[in-house]
C-alpha cells in the first residue's frame, strides 16, 4: 500500500491529554490502535478496489480515512464500509484465541479485545457517517435518487440522535454514561456531512495524454440499468462510446465518454440511465 499521510486535529491533542489525565491512558491507547488497524482495512479494501487514498486524519471521535472526490458505486461502498468492523471483530477472536494457548496474555490484551468488539458494534450503527450509516445509505442509493436517499438518511440519523439523548438523560439519574454524548454529537455531524467524503477511481485523476492515439470500446446497456456498471469499463488506454438501448434493443440515444462522465458527476453513479437523461433535460 502506498504511503498515506497522516494529520493531526488539533482538537484530537486536546482530548487525549484530558484522557491521559484523568487515568484513561491504557484504554485510549487501545482504541487509538485499533481505529487505526479499523482505517487500514477500509483502506486496504479500497485500494484493491482500484480507488486512491488520501491521507488519515486524527479527530476527536476517532480516525477518518479520507480517499480522492469522485462516485463510489454502492457494491464498493459497502465493501470498504463493512471492511473495517469485521477487521475488528475477527481481531477480537484471535485475541480470545490466545487467552486458551497463554492464558497469562489476557491482562495485556484484554482492553484490545474488549476495544475491538466495541468498535466493530458501535461502527454497525446504521447512522452516517459510521460504517452502517454508509451501507445504510448505498442501499438507499440503489432505489432512489442520491437527494432522496441522502434526505432519509438524515432523517434516520435525527431518529438515532433523538433515542441516544432520551439514553443519556435516563443514565443521569442513575450513573451518567457520557458515552452516549459522544456517539450523539458523532451522528449529529454525520446530519450536516451531506455524504460528502467520496472516493476517486485512480484513473479519473489521470487525463489521457494529446496526441495518443486511444482504442475505442463500445458499450451498449439498457436505459434503466445504473450509470455505476459503466464505470468499471472506463480507464486511462481507451474512449468508451455508450449505447443506450430500450427493450426491444433499438438504440434511443449514443453517448461520448464525456457525455457520460457529466450525468456522472451531476446525478451520481447509482441514477439510472433513463432518469439521468430526463434530468438532464429539465435542467
Amino acid at each position: 500500500m502506498e504511503k498515506i499521510k497522516i494529520k493531526i486535529h488539533p482538537t484530537f491533542v486536546l482530548f487525549a491529554c484530558i484522557l491521559i489525565y484523568f487515568g484513561k491512558s491504557v484504554l485510549f491507547f487501545n482504541y487509538l490502535l485499533v481505529i487505526f488497524l479499523h482505517e487500514l482495512a477500509h483502506g486496504f479494501v479500497a485500494k484493491r478496489l482500484g480507488y486512491k487514498l488520501k491521507d488519515i486524519k486524527l479527530i476527536p471521535f476517532g480516525i477518518c480515512l479520507n480517499i480522492l472526490d469522485s462516485d463510489l458505486t454502492p457494491n464498493d461502498e459497502i465493501k470498504i464500509a463493512l471492511a473495517g468492523p469485521i477487521v475488528n471483530f475477527i481481531l477480537a477472536v484471535v485475541t480470545m484465541s490466545l487467552w486458551w494457548v497463554f492464558p497469562y496474555s489476557y491482562n495485556y490484551t484484554c482492553f484490545f479485545c474488549y476495544a475491538n468488539f466495541i468498535t466493530g458494534i458501535f461502527n454497525l450503527i446504521p447512522a452516517f457517517p459510521l460504517d452502517g450509516g454508509r451501507v445504510f445509505l448505498s442501499f438507499l442509493k440503489q432505489k432512489f435518487l442520491l437527494k432522496t436517499a441522502i434526505r432519509i438518511c438524515k432523517i434516520f440519523n435525527l431518529c438515532v440522535a433523538f433515542l441516544l439523548l432520551i439514553m443519556f438523560i435516563i443514565s443521569c439519574f442513575f450513573a451518567i454514561n457520557f458515552t452516549y454524548l459522544l456517539v450523539l454529537s458523532c451522528v449529529l455531524c454525520g446530519i450536516f456531512d451531506n455524504n460528502k467524503q467520496k472516493y476517486s477511481l485512480i484513473n479519473y485523476g489521470i487525463l489521457k495524454k494529446i496526441g495518443k492515439v486511444l482504442k475505442s470500446k463500445s458499450l451498449v446497456v439498457f436505459k434503466d440499468e445504473k450509470m455505476y456498471k459503466v464505470c468499471k469499463f472506463i480507464d486511462n488506454f481507451s474512449y468508451i462510446i455508450v449505447y443506450i438501448i430500450d427493450e426491444n434493443k433499438k438504440v434511443l440515444t449514443t453517448l461520448t465518454e464525456q457525455q457520460f462522465l457529466f450525468l456522472l458527476e451531476n446525478f451520481g453513479a447509482s441514477t439510472k440511465f433513463s432518469t439521468a437523461l430526463k434530468l438532464e433535460k429539465t435542467t
